[in-house]
Formats: C-alpha cells, sequence, structure tokens
C-alpha cells in the first residue's frame, strides 16, 4: 500500500530532503507498504540546486489526499465482448460471481453495461414476445451455445422469426407454422417433413434426432437451415433466446467515472444510479474499473505521514479525509486532530532534517551519500549555516557528523547553497513571494509571513515597490490581514521587513516605525523563533 511522505504547501529545502529522507528510512524498515515522498508545491532555486547536486530525483506532486474513485473501485474488472451471446455473458457472470458486467469492444472500449435486471428482463419479456424479429441471432452463434451441428444451411445467416414449439400433428403445424419461423422440434418425423416441404427457413432438431438422408438433402436444395442439439426441446428453445447478442440488451449508456474523481463528489450520482454501479474508464473510453454503492462504505482513506509542519493550513488538501500515520516536525503543534493515537516525533531544534537523522541513527541505518548530503543541505539552510537563532547543539551535531560521512566542508557548500537561493534577477515577485511563505491564524486576522536568505540583498530591495504591490494583491485574494516580507542577510545576521496591511500593529510588534513600508532591524533573521512571537502578541487578543 502507498504511504505519502507529506511536506508543506510552499516547500523549502528542508521540506523536501525530510519527505525523501524520511520516505528512504521508512522503505528500508518496513517491506510491506510503499512510502512515497510528495511535494505540495514548486521547488525554489536552492532545493532545486541541492537535489541536482546530488542527482535526486525531486519528490512527485500531490494535488490532495481526499478519498478517490481508485481507492475504492474494483479495478479487476470482468469484462464481456460485445460480440459474445447473452448466455456466455450470464454464464460468465454467475462464475464469476459477479452482478453487472461493462461490455467492450474488441480495442477495450466501453460499449455499454449487463446487469442482472437486464437479464431479468429478457425473461419477463418472454411472456409479452417470444419472437427473434427484433433480434436475431446468428447461426453460428446458435449452433455454438445449442452444442448443436449444421446439417444444412449457412452459419453467417441470422435467425428471425417466431419461435415455435413442434409440440403438435402434422396438420396443426400446417396450419400454424409460417415460412420465416424457427421451428424446434424432436424425432418427430412428419413434422420435420411437413416444415421442410413448406419451405421453414430454420429447423432445430432436438435430443440428437438426425432425420433421414433425403430430408436432409432436400433441405439442403431449399437453403433451409437444418441443425441438430443434444439437449431437450424446453432447453434448446430458453438457448436459442439467449443466443442473442449481448449488445441487444446491455445498457448502452451506463453511468461512467475516472479513476481520479474525488468520491464525496460522485457519489450522490452513485446513489442516484437505478443500477447503482458505475464503469470507471480512461481518457480513450477503455475500461479500468468498476464501483458499486456497496464501496460507498466505509472507504479506504489515504494514508500519510507529515514532516516539516503540522498545521492544517501549511497541510495538503483533504487531509480530513486521510489517515495520518506520523508526525516529524520542529516546529510547534499546529491543530490537526487524528482519528486514533500516532507517532509524534517533535523536537525544539532548528531543522526538521535533525530530528530524522536522529531516528536514523535510532534504527542503526546509515543514509546512503546523497540521502545524507540532502540532509546535510536542509539542516544548513534552516539554521542559516548554524547562524540562526534556531540553532540547537543537536543541530550541529548533526552537521559535523553529516560533513564527515558526505566530505564535504559545510560552510563551503552552504555559501554554494545560498548562491543559488538568491539569484532573485530570474525568479518572479510571485516566486520571491511564495518560495517561503507560511500562514498564522490569530484572532485579530490571517498574517503571511515570507522569507527569502540571501547574501546581497540589494537585489531583492530594488524590487520593493512591484513586491509591495504584488504582496497587497496576495492579500486581497488570500484574505490576509498582515502580509510581511523577510528579506534576511544571511552574512550580516540582519533582516529588512517589508508589510502592507495592518502596519500599524506590525510596528507595535517590532516596536519600531516603517518608513516607506520598510525597516531594518539588526539582529532578527528567524521568523519561528524571533518574528512570530512578536507578532502573536498583539495579534492574539
Amino acid at each position: 500500500m502507498e504511504i505519502y511522505v507529506v511536506g508543506h504547501r510552499r516547500p523549502d529545502t528542508d521540506s523536501i530532503v525530510s519527505a525523501l529522507s524520511y520516505a528512504h528510512l521508512k522503505n528500508v524498515l518496513d517491506k510491506e507498504n510503499e512510502y512515497v515522498p510528495v511535494r505540495l508545491g514548486d521547488l525554489n532555486p536552492e532545493t532545486r540546486f541541492v537535489l541536482e547536486y546530488f542527482d535526486l530525483e525531486p519528490p512527485r506532486f500531490l494535488n490532495h489526499v481526499y478519498i478517490q474513485v481508485e481507492d475504492v473501485m474494483t479495478d479487476k474488472v470482468i469484462k464481456v465482448n460485445s460480440r459474445s451471446t447473452i448466455y456466455e455473458a450470464g454464464n460468465l457472470m454467475v462464475e464469476s460471481g459477479v452482478r453487472s458486467v461493462p461490455v467492450v469492444n474488441d480495442s477495450g472500449v466501453l460499449v455499454g453495461l449487463l446487469t442482472e435486471r437486464r437479464f431479468a428482463r429478457i425473461f419477463l419479456g418472454e411472456f409479452r414476445d417470444f419472437s427473434l424479429e427484433r433480434s436475431s441471432p446468428k447461426v453460428s452463434d446458435v449452433l455454438r451455445i445449442i452444442d448443436g451441428d449444421l446439417l444444412s444451411g449457412e452459419p453467417s445467416s441470422s435467425m428471425s422469426g417466431r419461435l415455435v414449439i413442434g409440440a403438435m400433428s402434422e396438420g396443426k403445424v400446417s396450419e400454424i407454422l409460417q415460412e420465416s419461423d424457427v421451428l424446434v422440434v424432436g424425432d418427430r418425423e412428419e413434422v420435420v417433413r411437413e416444415a421442410v416441404s413448406r419451405g421453414t427457413r430454420f429447423l432445430v432438431l432436438t435430443c440428437g434426432y438426425v432425420p433421414p438422408g433425403d430430408l436432409v438433402e432436400s433441405a439442403r436444395e431449399k437453403g433451409i437451415v437444418l441443425m441438430v442439439t443434444p439437449h431437450d426441446t424446453y432447453t434448446t428453445a430458453r438457448l436459442i433466446r439467449l443466443s442473442l447478442p449481448v449488445e441487444t440488451i446491455l445498457e448502452k449508456r451506463p453511468l461512467k467515472t475516472t479513476r481520479d474523481a474525488i468520491l464525496r463528489e460522485f457519489a450522490e450520482d452513485l446513489m442516484e444510479d437505478r443500477d447503482g454501479v458505475a464503469v470507471v474508464v480512461d481518457d480513450d473510453l477503455r475500461v479500468v474499473g468498476i464501483i458499486t454503492r456497496h464501496d460507498l462504505i466505509n472507504p479506504r482513506k489515504k494514508r500519510v505521514i507529515l514532516v516539516d509542519h503540522s498545521e492544517k493550513s501549511q497541510t495538503v488538501e483533504g487531509i480530513e479525509e486521510a489517515e495520518i500515520l506520523e508526525i516529524v516536525d520542529h516546529h510547534r503543534l499546529g491543530g490537526l486532530e487524528t482519528g486514533q493515537p500516532i507517532v509524534a516525533h517533535i523536537k525544539p531544534v532548528g531543522s526538521t532534517s535533525t530530528v530524522i537523522w536522529e531516528i536514523y541513527r535510532s534504527h542503526g541505518v546509515v543514509p546512503p551519500r546523497e540521502i545524507a548530503g540532502a540532509m546535510l543541505a536542509a539542516v544548513l539552510s534552516d539554521t542559516m549555516i548554524l547562524k540562526s537563532p534556531t540553532t540547537t547543539p543537536e543541530d550541529e551535531r548533526v552537521v559535523d557528523l553529516l560533513s564527515n560521512l558526505t566530505g564535504l566542508d559545510p560552510v563551503r557548500f552552504g555559501m554554494e547553497m545560498y548562491k543559488a537561493k538568491t539569484e532573485v534577477e530570474f525568479l518572479s515577485t510571485n516566486e520571491i513571494l511564495n518560495m517561503d511563505l507560511k500562514e498564522f491564524r490569530f484572532e485579530k486576522g490571517k498574517v503571511a509571513i515570507s522569507q527569502i536568505e540571501v547574501i546581497d540583498p540589494e537585489p531583492v530591495l530594488k524590487r520593493k515597490e512591484e513586491l509591495m504591490e504584488q504582496m497587497r494583491e496576495i492579500s486581497q485574494s488570500r484574505g490576509y490581514s498582515l502580509f510581511v516580507l523577510m528579506v534576511t542577510d544571511v552574512m550580516e545576521e540582519s533582516s529588512y521587513i517589508i508589510a502592507v496591511g495592518q502596519v500599524r500593529l506590525l510596528e507595535k510588534a517590532l516596536e519600531r516605525q516603517l518608513v516607506d513600508g520598510m525597516v531594518k532591524i539588526e539582529g532578527l533573521v528567524s521568523r519561528k523563533k524571533q518574528l512570530v512571537p512578536k507578532i502573536s502578541g498583539v495579534f492574539q487578543g
């Protein structure tokens, strides 16, 4: 079973690497499941640099974890070819224990749906009409179903007309029999002679009866289809009825869906469908599954492990429909509710990758060099090359161990990372603002804080006006009361604060005045440990 290892919505290096490294560890420890690292947003330049440096594939993108049709559908589908007979389709349904089967053409494309309800209509229809006029089975199909032998006539011809049972005298037969009828009769030579003499087009002889040679020859001369079956007359008549092509009774416009459809959005259609069944198709209308009303009962939830976050506002869409198995994080608990007790690895350190390294060590697992290198990059990124106030002695120890394991100089490598991260001239204002943005909900409104860590802040500051304009637009569309951009100078260990919205409350929190929407604050480098607590103090209560 797939289990997603999920970072937060606006992934930074630590979020992406945590998903990769923890999925790797879980796959080493648990062979029963497949742990899949996923991402919820685009990679920033620093993260792209890290993954390319260590030749790692980015996690695949995940839109949501809502329960989908593919999570509950039956993918081993019993299908029937449109050229099959009703008898063959019915037998297949009985042998397979299913109540409905999709009908497909030779290319696997959906033609219709056959259900028990449709079968019932065949037998109810016999009380009203036992004719083959509207649906004419081929002689070759009839022969196959009744286990018959063809004595005369063309196997490619189609049988039509009334189905007449020859349980009467030859005189009576001459009264009611028409040339276009299909006569089913046992070893009654006189009735067979009368039918052949009248040129009846189709004769089916039951119980293995083979008529005299002159009768067979006469039938051949007149182009009469003459066949013999080992079955009794009653059984033969029913089998002929079931020799009709399956397409004559199928539902030609069944309820359809796709495997990626969200179940809760499709459930109402399925509940209202008279057959209570839908066929799951791909883009080419080929059948890939089937779903019934029964599948809506206790559907299987997607299973996830959250890394580098635990807040609903930062996690994947549909988390309320998923089963959270674990949380691995270094932030505060964000209020997510779980249906059952879970494993949580949460420590007040500078990076989630530090927490994951300790889990590796506790299991005696040494990560391969590319994973170890990415983990080193993640710790250096989240701690600003160990200069951030969030840095702990544990982070420092992990950097030392990972440096020895990879043979990398942490300071030199960290500077290379930051150079890749701070090439802002290649980024749009929207990319700069969203590459590391976190949302916080307080009593007085929703606050967004975006941070970009640079070696030289000037290229960003030159774009202040366009950045502020973009911030206003984003605030309006997302409902932010305050939008703050931290431009953090890694070398000087300071930050330029650019803000729009309720700036007066921000000024109160910082105890500083903003000039034209900006202020520089020495020693302010940590969003989590320094800025958020200040803002919380004035926005909360």
